[in-house]
């Protein structure tokens, strides 16, 4: 457990450790929620739609459907993300 501090803007930087570990680059998407009393960051992975058949070959139906429930972005929602990341890039 590490103690971090809240920003004036609200920003907390996640330790390097934790970014390793997770493998969490710059610029990335994550996912943030409310859970039960918890505040849970948990990196995101973002595969577009017209490359997603070519990669679920590589996974097993119970991982992809794991992916499936996790993903909570709504498809505006990955849009949005995703134009951010490429005018930041």
């Amino acid at each position: 457990m590490e103690t971090i501090i809240v920003g004036e803007r609200g920003q907390v930087t996640i330790p390097k450790s934790i970014r390793k570990k997770y493998n969490i680059k710059a610029k990335q998407p994550v996912i943030i929620e409310d859970r039960n009393g918890e505040i849970v960051i948990k990196p995101v992975i973002v595969i577009p739609t017209k490359d997603l058949e070519k990669y679920a070959r590589e996974f097993s139906d119970e991982f992809i459907e794991e992916v499936i429930r996790e993903n909570k972005l709504t498809p505006e929602r990955e849009q949005e993300i995703l134009k951010k990341l490429k005018k930041n890039a």
